[in-house]
Formats: structure tokens, sequence, C-alpha cells
């Protein structure tokens, strides 16, 4: 697997206060030149300042997480005590497994990082939490990633994207949220819920329950 080159990354401080309200830090590298994948959006920020709000609400539980980047969600998760499994497309690994062993004294044993690709693979049965940030951008994995959350047995299923106007992510975004009503009901977390510093009304946070 590829190494990454120092000098192609640079590192981002996220600064919290876990559980027990003690003040920790991550440090999340992220890539000079990159694609989607390689840095921290505005929806993986609103994302962990949710966590940050409610940090005992996925406390013990088993998490897997999509298309993870950099790993922040996925970190931020363990680090508030989740035990969670971060995962990418395999060119993505380096950076995210780089970003777990960077931060492995705050997050112990508690994530792991493997490959997975939504339109072969299914989740594990044994579930609390399937979260998604900004996964819905090619309409050619629209398919697949509804079909994953459809044949999953997750408790709970978060996604969080930041709305597009145009181009390939537009379409992709439309086509998710048209075809995932027939499945699942979409309950938008209440804007209260949220961090007040990081919410925006361009950025969709919402789980997904299934229809009966």
């Amino acid at each position: 697997m590829d190494v990454l080159d120092s000098s192609s990354v640079y590192p981002r401080t996220i600064c919290f206060r876990n559980s027990e309200n003690e003040p920790k830090e991550l440090e999340i590298y992220q890539e000079i030149l990159t694609d989607v994948g390689g840095v921290i959006w505005d929806s993986a920020l609103l994302t962990i300042h949710y966590f940050f709000k409610h940090p005992d609400l996925y406390s013990g539980k088993k998490v897997l997480e999509l298309g993870s980047g950099t790993g922040v969600c996925s970190l931020v998760l363990a680090a508030l005590g989740a035990e969670v499994t971060a995962t990418d497309l395999p060119e993505r690994m380096p950076l995210l497994e780089k970003n777990i062993e960077k931060n492995k004294s705050l997050v112990e044993n508690q994530i792991k990082a493997e490959p997975l690709d939504w339109t072969k693979n299914e989740a594990p049965n044994d579930l609390d939490l399937i979260l998604a940030v900004d996964c819905i951008y090619y309409t050619s994995s629209i398919d697949a990633l509804i079909e994953f959350f459809r044949k999953s047995c997750a408790k709970e299923i978060l996604i969080v994207s930041e709305k597009r106007d145009i181009g390939e992510p537009f379409k992709a975004q439309t086509m998710f949220f048209e075809k995932i009503k027939q499945f699942f009901n979409i309950v938008a977390i209440p804007e209260e819920e949220l961090d007040e510093d990081y919410f925006a009304e361009d950025i969709v946070i919402a789980k997904l329950v299934k229809k009966s």
C-alpha cells in the first residue's frame, strides 16, 4: 500500500472536550493536492460538532463509516468512546491510516481502517450506526449506496450532504433523495441539536428510517 510523502500533506488541529469535559486534540492530515476525499469539508465539521455537542450519543456503539476520507468523523467518534470501522476505497487508505496512526494515543483500540466498496460489499450485521458524510457525489454509485443501506441491519443510518446545485453532484443528490424515499423516511436532525457555529442551511444532516 502506498505511503504518503510528508510533503504532500498538512495538518489541522481539532480541539474538543470529551464526555468527562477534559480538553483533547486530534491532529488530522489533509492532502495538498487531492480529489474529494483528502480534506475536511464543511459537512464533516458540522457532523463532528454535532457529536461534540452530544458526546455520549454513540459511546460504546459499533459504527461503520462509509467514504471516511481523512477519517476525522470516525476519529472523533472513537475519541468519544465508539467502536469504529472507518472505510473507504483502497486508494484512499494511506491518508486514513496515517491519521489513525497519528492519533492512536487518543483513540486507543477504538478504531480500525478497512477498504470497502459499497458497490461490492455489504454491511456487517451487528452495527448500531452507519455514517455517510458527503458520499452522494457520483450518479454511478447511487443505486448501490441505496441497496447497501436497504440490506443493512444497522439500528441507525446518519447521512450528511452539502447541497450542490450544478454538475454531477447535483444530479447524484437529486437521484439519491428521489429514490431513497421509496424505502426510507428522511428525518432531519433538528437545528437546535446542532452546534450553532457550524450549522449551515445548505447541509443536510438526517437519519434514514426504514419504512415498514
